[in-house]
């Protein structure tokens, strides 16, 4: 468990390497297709309370793509094991300002990640070093880890402030194009957990100190992730848990497309639960692009 002792070190290096496979730079080549050419689509059910359904058969799923329903060729059950990526990145423009840093704020975002890190079987942590810009490098190298890992239980969590490097001016910040790209093609979903002082959220934009929470964003929207908001020394630790609880409750279903078309453009999902199951809420991935041939 990360507690106070061991907060400076954890501020200072990696806690726990992850053994990311070497990629050059942020601007790899996309994720290839999962293999099989089968479409996953990760789905999160939540009864009315937010709690996570863990009860479902796969008869109980209906997928369409495109309006038209597919026939399921993977189903994997809630509760199965997760292979999960972590990664703690924060900039000393936000609320941790130095590696030493000892205080609450501090324990809170290291709890958080603890929470998350329970989704997974004993996932390790990648730490960014405090105000390190290497950010969209290390999530590329995540991804293409996770990409090649067999199980397509698997998903990454970034946790950060969203914040460019202090020193850096936003018209130098890094754009990740093909990061992006690739997270359009992703089998598997990035989830953004941003950790704020206070609220209202901050709003991401490009060309401002937020650059970094801008892309992470969209790399989270594209592969069908959660982007939420935690705020530290409030409820963080609720936020963090819960996305701890859905991930360990998620379902994957597997289907292949009848459309063979390398067309460049994004085909509609469409998950359904079978009424008679009960009324539930699906976070889901909703759509995925087919690069051009």
């Amino acid at each position: 468990m990360l507690n106070a002792r061991n907060v400076a070190t954890v501020l200072a290096v990696l806690f726990l390497g992850l053994s990311f496979a070497a990629l050059p730079g942020v601007d790899a080549e996309p994720a290839q297709t999962a293999a099989g050419d089968l479409i996953y689509v990760p789905v999160m059910v939540t009864d009315n309370k937010n709690v996570p359904v863990a009860t479902l058969k796969e008869t109980d799923f209906q997928v369409l793509e495109d309006n038209k329903e597919q026939k399921v060729a993977y189903f994997s059950a809630a509760g199965e094991p997760m292979t999960l990526g972590i990664i703690l990145g924060l900039s000393a423009r936000g609320p941790v300002t130095s590696p030493g840093q000892r205080d609450r704020t501090t324990v809170d975002i290291l709890n958080s990640v603890e929470n998350i890190r329970a989704a997974g079987n004993s996932p390790q942590v990648q730490q960014i070093p405090l105000d390190a810009d290497s950010m969209f490098s290390d999530v590329a190298k995540a991804m293409d880890y996770l990409s090649k890992q067999p199980s397509p239980r698997k998903a990454l969590v970034v946790v950060s402030d969203g914040l460019i490097s202090s020193g850096m001016q936003p018209s130098n910040a890094p754009l990740p194009k093909a990061l992006i790209e690739s997270s359009k093609t992703s089998s598997f979903p990035v989830h953004f957990l941003t950790v704020v002082p206070s609220l209202p959220a901050p709003s991401f934009q490009e060309g401002t100190n937020y650059s970094t929470g801008y892309y992470l964003q969209q790399i989270s929207e594209f592969s069908g992730g959660e982007v939420l908001t935690g705020q530290i020394d409030n409820d963080l630790g609720r936020v963090s848990s819960g996305l701890r609880d859905r991930l360990k409750n998620q379902y994957v279903l597997g289907y292949k497309s009848p459309n063979a078309a390398k067309d460049g453009k994004w085909r509609k999902i469409t998950v359904k639960v079978n009424p008679a199951a009960g009324k539930f809420k699906l976070i889901t991935k909703d759509r995925y692009f087919v690069p051009k041939g």
